[in-house]
């Protein structure tokens, strides 16, 4: 009590001290402070707010506390009763923005449920004990603005006996319900109701960008539900997204993209072999999928447009213990086509499903972009056909590749009818001394190419540099619908190690200590095959092409195949027309050297991504 009165003292003497401008601020900073605290005070005595709190993912709007409509909501701990919270009118008017602004929108509660010991938890067990959160809109209320609600809503709701564990304290999980897109702001929710059957305590609410599913990767387990409501927190691994429908586009449009699709996994021991990895089989309506684990790769993707139905129920039959998550959400603005049949921003996901993908779905009618979402930076087009790949690709296979021709930029008239290649893949470097050089050439890119540029500017692959352009990061593939399904395979194979290629060093360095170390018939026959092959026409003098090829070749069909394919090369007419003792050389080895070599890169390529010869998916349908 003496130190309470010595300080006392000591502030006062500080304050006699203030000249006559700093008392005046410090008595108007006492009387807000005061006016706060009144304020508060009034609210919580008259009930009208909440220690309940609700923000956006927007900072700019500070966390408020919602209004309360009867006890349980004041506080809002209760049990055995239900709460109303609605919010003011500041509120209403962000969540009518944030809604405008992002379309797909889901409103977020973080649950604590009470624990019970020993006989408490056993009697807890006895019975269902019911959970419900819900919205309230304003039909609610009566013409005066007092609470009427309905008897009848849309609910997610639970069975909280899950959350209940044997020990004191509290359980906590996070329970999201969608709003129905393409709403009127009359329409949208102007409050929360939930009802329990059991202790809880309501946190706060969270409004977000829609996400659908769960999400146990965290400490609080999350639960996403439609706008149709449904049921959560049962053992299951299975999610039912026909709701989905109801929030996110069901089509990419030029004012649409579709949702994507999360998986996250947990930790595990062991990755398989390259032959036999360990792997997740999931159903996702129409598509099976077999998912291989790898390294250092704990979630993927998967884009919506790219599967059968993808508003159906997904279940796992195959080692659903290793799935943490599985979230459908919306994807970012960005990606709504910037014109009609320009898409600038790629679609992130695994190369396996890009084969099958429904060109119906795609954003621009000739073509679709997508950025692997394990090597950020290697972009992957998609062609309607071989036409529309060579205006995007042609006069670059010249200047980066054929030999005669590497460095210049050829007019359409110089290119006449020459072919460039059924397949794409361009590093870098190539890509941006291209575009540097065509700008010493003005009209001689078409409209395509000048996209692509623009293409590559956006995703940082190559960067403008006052005239020019520089280096950025990453690599562009592509392949046509016009190949077939199995040359499809072996291009998306073959150009993608490409990519791979150009980004990583350390890859760059293992590809050169083999490309140095086999023999010299080996290396003989493989350059003498490109070189007879009129259509190839790769550059013998660039080192770094001959490095990547080699690689290429080998890795593009499974480790099984590699053998045979290179007979089968040294089999055909032009090839032994070109090199007969080569020929018979391979023929005689059975192409065991390049199998040989095939076994270094599969190996090479599983203990660092958990891919193989042949395959450079994690997902395959």
């Amino acid at each position: 009590m003496k130190k309470l009165l010595l300080a006392v003292q000591a502030a006062a003497q500080k304050i006699r001290n203030l000249n006559k401008n700093q008392k005046i601020v410090l008595l108007v900073i006492c009387l807000f402070a005061l006016f706060d605290i009144v304020f508060f005070t009034v609210l919580r005595v008259r009930g009208n707010l909440s220690s309940v709190l609700i923000s956006f993912d927007d900072s700019s709007f500070s966390p408020q506390h919602v209004l309360a409509c009867n006890a349980p909501s004041r506080s809002g701990s209760f049990s055995s009763s239900t709460a109303y919270f609605t919010f003011s009118a500041e509120q209403r008017e962000r969540l009518r923005t944030y809604y405008e602004h992002f379309g797909s929108v889901g409103i977020n509660v973080r649950v604590g449920v009470k624990n019970a010991r020993k006989s408490a938890f056993s009697r807890a067990q006895a019975a269902q004990k019911l959970f419900t959160y819900g919205f309230l809109f304003d039909s609610d209320f009566d013409k005066k603005g007092k609470l009427a609600p309905k008897e009848e809503r849309i609910l997610s709701g639970c069975d909280v006996r899950r959350f209940i564990k044997d020990k004191g304290g509290w359980s906590y999980f996070s329970n999201e319900l969608a709003i129905e897109k393409n709403l009127s702001s009359s329409e949208l929710p102007c409050g929360i109701v939930i009802s329990s059957d059991w202790k809880v305590r309501v946190f706060d609410f969270f409004v977000t960008r829609a996400k659908i599913g769960y999400d146990f990767s965290g400490e609080i387990p999350f639960y996403g539900l439609p706008s149709n409501g449904g049921s959560f927190g049962s053992d299951s691994k299975s999610w039912d997204f026909s709701g989905a429908a109801l929030v996110f586009p069901v089509e990419n449009s030029a004012y649409s993209v579709m949702p994507v699709v999360e998986l996250g996994f947990s930790a595990i021991e062991s990755y398989g072999e390259p032959n036999s990895p360990e792997r997740v089989r999931l159903n996702a309506g129409g598509d099976t999928l077999t998912i291989r684990r790898a390294p250092d790769v704990s979630e993927c993707k998967l884009q919506t447009s790219t599967l059968i139905s993808p508003f159906s129920s997904y279940d796992i039959p195959e080692n659903a213990e290793q799935v943490q998550k599985l979230l459908m959400r919306a994807n970012d603005s960005s990606l709504i086509p910037a014109a009609p049949n320009k898409v600038i921003v790629p679609l992130k996901t695994d190369p396996g499903v890009i084969l099958t993908a429904k060109a119906a779905c795609w954003r621009a009618k000739d073509y679709e972009v997508y950025e692997w979402d394990r090597f950020p930076g290697v972009l992957f087009f998609d062609t309607a056909d071989y036409a529309v790949q060579a205006r995007f690709f042609r006069r670059l296979a010249f200047f980066a590749e054929k030999t005669g021709f590497r460095g210049s930029i050829l007019t359409d008239e110089q290119l006449g009818d020459m072919h460039g290649y059924n397949a794409h893949d361009y590093g870098a470097q190539s890509l941006a001394s291209f575009f540097t050089k065509a700008v010493s050439m003005p009209g001689v890119l078409n409209d395509e190419e000048l996209l692509l540029r623009d293409i590559l500017v956006r995703n940082g692959v190559i960067v403008p540099d006052g005239y020019a352009y520089a280096p950025g990061s990453g690599a562009v593939i592509s392949i046509s619908r016009e190949s077939t399904a199995a040359l499809r395979q072996t291009f998306l194979s073959h150009e993608s190690w490409h990519g791979i290629f150009f980004i990583n060093e350390e890859f760059r360095n293992a590809v050169a200590a083999l490309y140095y170390t086999v023999d010299a018939n080996t290396m003989a026959f493989i350059k003498g095959y490109w070189k007879s092959q009129p259509g190839l026409g790769y550059d013998p003098d660039d080192e770094f092409l001959m490095k990547n090829e080699f690689m290429a070749y080998i890795m593009q069909q499974p480790l099984r195949g590699v053998a045979d394919y290179f007979v089968h090369l040294a089999n055909r007419g032009s090839v032994m027309k070109a090199m007969p003792d080569l020929c018979a050389w391979v023929r005689q080895n059975r192409g065991i050297t390049f199998e040989d070599a095939g076994k270094y890169l599969d190996s090479y390529a599983f203990d660092n991504w958990g891919l193989a010869c042949g395959r450079v998916a994690l997902i395959t349908r």
